[in-house]
C-alpha cells in the first residue's frame, strides 16, 4: 500500500516537472518570435531652410527682384512590405514664404508656394558602400506672387503639376568614432501641365468672364527646365539625429511670349527618425508595443 503511494507520487511530480518545463520551452521560443517578428519603419525628416530668392515674373513686372525666404518641408520614407526591400514610396509636403525687392528698390514682391510630392524608389546595393536610389515623382504645386503697387495684375498664380525623375545617393561613413551619413537627392521636371496667364489679361477678365483660352500648356523640356538638389549630413546625437544641409532649387519656363526664373538657394536645418505606424484590423500594435490608446 505504501509502494503504491510512492509511485502516485513521484507520478504527479513528474506530470508537474514537465509541465513546467513545456512552460518555460514555450516562453523562450514565443520571446525569440517576438524578437525575430520584423515591422515596417517610416522615415520621417522635418527640415526647416532659410533661403536667398531670385525671382523674375513678367507678367508681374519686367524687373528681377532679390530677397529672402522661409521654407518648412516634411518627408516620409517607407518600403511597400516587408518582403519587398527594393521599392519605397516616398511623400512630403513643402511650405515656402517669402519676400524680394527690385533692382531699383522701388516694389516689394511676396512670394508663397505650397508643393506635395508622391512616388516610388528603386533601391540600388550593389555598391559596397554607396546606396543609390532611382525613381519618380508626381507632384502639385501651388503659390502666388503680389506686387501692391501694381494696380492693373497686382498677383499672378502659379499652378502646375509634373513628373519628376528622382534620384538619391547615401553613403555611411565614420568621422571621429560618429556614424555620420551623407545623401545627396536631386530631381528635374520631366513632363507636366502649367497655367500662364496672357501678357495683360488680367484675373477678372480670365475668371469673372471666362476667358480662359491660352492660360493653360503642356510643359516637358523644351518650356520647362528645372533642378532641385540638397546635399545634407545626418549626424547622431544621445537621443537625435539632426540633419543639416545645402539646398538649391533653379526653375526656368516660358509661355505666351514671356520666360520665368525662380533660383533659390538655402541653408537646412532639421531632424530625421524612425517611426512605426500600426492602425486598423490588418496592422495591430504587437504586444511588446504599448500605446496611449489602451
Amino acid at each position: 500500500m505504501k509502494l503504491v503511494l510512492f509511485s502516485n507520487t513521484a507520478f504527479r511530480m513528474k506530470r508537474k516537472l514537465s509541465f513546467l518545463l513545456l512552460f518555460f520551452i514555450s516562453t523562450v521560443i514565443s520571446g525569440q518570435n517576438n524578437e525575430e517578428q520584423k515591422h515596417l519603419l517610416t522615415t520621417n525628416t522635418r527640415v526647416f531652410r532659410f533661403s536667398s530668392l531670385n525671382i523674375k515674373d513678367p507678367y508681374l513686372s519686367p524687373l528681377e527682384y532679390r530677397g529672402n525666404g522661409f521654407g518648412y518641408n516634411n518627408q516620409k520614407r517607407r518600403f511597400l512590405s516587408i518582403k519587398n526591400k527594393n521599392i519605397s514610396f516616398q511623400n512630403s509636403q513643402n511650405l515656402f514664404i517669402g519676400s524680394a525687392l527690385n533692382l531699383p528698390r522701388s516694389a516689394l514682391m511676396y512670394y508663397f508656394e505650397m508643393n506635395y510630392s508622391c512616388g516610388l524608389h528603386y533601391h540600388y546595393r550593389q555598391l559596397n558602400s554607396i546606396k543609390v536610389l532611382i525613381g519618380g515623382l508626381c507632384d502639385v504645386d501651388f503659390g502666388f506672387k503680389n506686387i501692391e503697387r501694381n494696380v492693373n495684375n497686382p498677383i499672378n498664380i502659379d499652378l502646375s503639376t509634373n513628373l519628376n525623375l528622382s534620384g538619391v545617393a547615401i553613403y555611411d561613413i565614420v568621422f571621429f568614432r560618429t556614424d555620420l551619413r551623407l545623401q545627396l537627392a536631386v530631381q528635374s521636371p520631366v513632363i507636366g501641365y502649367m497655367f500662364v496667364p496672357k501678357v495683360g489679361a488680367s484675373y477678372y477678365e480670365m475668371f469673372q468672364l471666362g476667358n480662359l483660352s491660352g492660360t493653360t500648356h503642356f510643359s516637358s523640356l523644351h518650356n520647362k527646365r528645372g533642378i532641385q538638389a540638397n546635399f545634407s549630413i545626418d549626424v547622431p546625437f544621445s537621443r537625435s539625429i539632426w540633419r543639416i544641409g545645402l539646398n538649391y532649387n533653379r526653375l526656368k519656363y516660358s509661355a505666351n511670349e514671356m520666360v520665368f526664373n525662380r533660383d533659390e538657394m538655402s541653408l537646412m536645418i532639421g531632424t530625421t527618425h524612425d517611426i512605426a505606424t500600426f492602425a486598423g484590423r490588418n496592422k495591430k500594435a504587437p504586444k511588446n508595443f504599448i500605446s496611449t490608446n489602451e
